[in-house]
């Protein structure tokens, strides 16, 4: 069915669009905040605590507007995202104290992280692919990368052209621009236009038998033991990644590097990623997550390691973020792959919505923990080598995830 195909596709760029607009968050805070800091004069523990505030507040919301993703209309709730990303940077903008920036991070940018975000995205590819659902998701979540590789050369630009106030204002119009009318092209459901997943004749059997199964319950999620491995394997690398990424101008900073080429490494970060995401997109039906989750989590501990030298100079820091990125970046897609898979299309915002808040409060301390332990010691060396060796350890128990609905 030639029109089902084309119209799910049009949903998987949507998603890239839309993610591209999440990942920029935190992707450009590390360029933000360098007039943060200059303006409210904040600790470098306190400048990092925006990233923990919207983590916080994302995993609080997560399990609730997962649960309405499920009931209501996705298209509004997106758009509703858009418009809270937006909002909040005028709202940065218009800050006279870092309390207030903190704020803002947590009533705006945390649920537009969410309603626009990978928790969102998943309940829509899940709805519209099945047999060809890890080459979707893949492929939509390389857009977090995309955005994380364009967006700071914007941010830059825009930091460049005009005073940090008028710039994120100017940053503002953009994210409205590309987010509302890519939220507004959403289509809930193939059955909303009378069509099948994977632009099928037929409903797929994997299609039918997630649909036949019935709602599962948060109790049955949280007690599951697989959700718990597939939260602590994921947030090994995405805190660490995260923690790293908020504070990596400042990291090059220090070791000699001026703010203008620091950017570029956050953008050779982003490539990274993007790549590792396509090349989950084009693996993942074919040889599984679990292989895919393993190479992660090696090569995530050996970019780890390499940054614990960032004092040897700028191209073991671009390395060490090139090596975090690439093997890193293929862990990002595993749970909006895992969540239908495990817990059964019908539920899968709630499901989605628990993983991801589960994760999310894992990562609530790590940019701030960062900054602690600079503040402590001078230097990052000790999170990189802690992310480092809990990878590690990680590696002894992927191959006991289960990939399929309890008790099938």
């Amino acid at each position: 069915m030639a029109a089902s195909f084309g119209v799910g596709w049009r949903q998987v760029a949507v998603g890239f669009m839309l993610l591209a607009a999440t990942g920029m968050v935190a992707a450009t805070y590390s360029i933000v905040a360098v007039p943060l800091a200059q303006e409210f004069k904040p600790s470098r523990t306190v400048l990092m605590l925006a990233m923990t505030v919207m983590s916080g507040m994302s995993a609080i919301l997560a399990p609730l507007l997962g649960t309405l993703m499920d009931r209501f209309p996705l298209r509004r709730l997106m758009v509703t995202g858009g418009v809270c990303l937006g909002l909040g940077y005028v709202a940065i903008s218009l800050a006279t104290s870092f309390t207030q920036v903190l704020v803002i991070f947590g009533v705006l940018i945390a649920p537009a992280n969410v309603l626009t975000g990978p928790v969102a995205i998943t309940v829509l590819l899940s709805r519209w692919f099945a047999q060809k659902r890890g080459r979707a998701v893949g492929i939509a979540i390389a857009g977090i990368s995309a955005g994380g590789f364009v967006f700071p050369l914007i941010v830059s630009g825009l930091f460049a052209a005009f005073d940090w106030r008028m710039a994120l204002r100017a940053l503002a119009v953009v994210l409205f621009i590309w987010t509302i009318p890519m939220a507004m092209l959403v289509i809930d459901r193939p059955s909303d236009r009378g069509l099948n997943p994977d632009g099928a004749e037929e409903p797929p059997q994997q299609a039918q038998a997630e649909l036949a199964r019935k709602p599962i319950s948060a109790r049955e999620i949280l007690s599951d033991p697989t959700f718990w491995m597939i939260a602590v394997t994921v947030s090994i690398v995405t805190a660490g990644m995260k923690g790293m990424i908020t504070n990596l101008a400042p990291l090059a900073i220090d070791t000699g590097v001026t703010a203008a080429q620091a950017a570029p490494l956050i953008s050779i970060y982003a490539a990274c990623g993007f790549t590792a995401k396509l090349s989950f997109a084009a693996l993942a039906d074919k040889v599984g997550p679990r292989i895919l989750m393993f190479c992660g989590l090696g090569g995530f501990a050996a970019g780890m390691a390499c940054l614990t030298q960032a004092q040897s100079g700028y191209a073991v820091i671009a390395l060490g973020v090139a090596i975090t990125g690439l093997f890193g970046g293929l862990m990002v897609p595993a749970e909006s792959y895992l969540a239908p898979r495990i817990f059964g299309q019908r539920g899968v915002g709630r499901a989605m919505g628990l993983l991801s808040g589960a994760i999310l409060l894992a990562m609530l301390a790590t940019p701030p923990l960062y900054g602690l332990i600079y503040d402590l010691t001078g230097s990052y060396t000790g999170m990189f080598w802690t992310f480092a060796g809990v990878a590690v350890a990680a590696l002894f128990w992927v191959p006991l995830l289960r990939l399929h609905p309890r008790g099938a």
